[in-house]
């Protein structure tokens, strides 16, 4: 039974790698989808695209594994869709309302952008040259 535990930690850091990047993959594709959704207002699409923006940094950190890092980034956690106050001239009513932001789409986009980068110089995007004629049956 021994032996049986320890073959299964020694495989346990590799798949959890790989369910990461699938998990950090299905992120990025809500993110594309949800950009598509002509049907959803602006400012819900991009209300849903902070949001993954920031599971995308959570669920990314395991990969990261460095402080520095991980601090660097840590900002995208107060990410917050922009609001403005609408008044109701009937009843004078004061309402919260959030309002579409090209700057903002763009920081969020830098911030996917500058995370990957950051997986990528980590190899966990692409395997290094050698590697990439084995990749066929590591897949499979």
């Amino acid at each position: 039974m021994t032996e049986e535990y320890g073959a299964q930690e020694s495989k346990a850091p590799f798949n959890m790698a790989i369910a990461t990047l699938m998990s950090l993959r299905q992120t990025l594709d809500h993110i594309r989808n949800i950009e598509a959704r002509i049907d959803f207002p602006p400012e819900e699409r991009q209300r849903i695209k902070i949001e993954l923006v920031k599971r995308f940094y959570v669920d990314s950190s395991p990969l990261l594994y460095d402080v520095t890092i991980l601090k660097k980034h840590e900002s995208i956690l107060d990410i917050e869709p922009i609001m403005f106050i609408c008044i109701d001239t009937r009843t004078g009513k004061r309402t919260g309302r959030i309002k579409y932001s090209f700057e903002l789409n763009k920081k969020l986009d830098q911030c996917l952008l500058a995370l990957q980068v950051e997986l990528q110089k980590k190899k966990f995007y692409m395997p290094p040259r050698d590697d990439m004629g084995s990749i066929g049956t590591k897949m499979g």
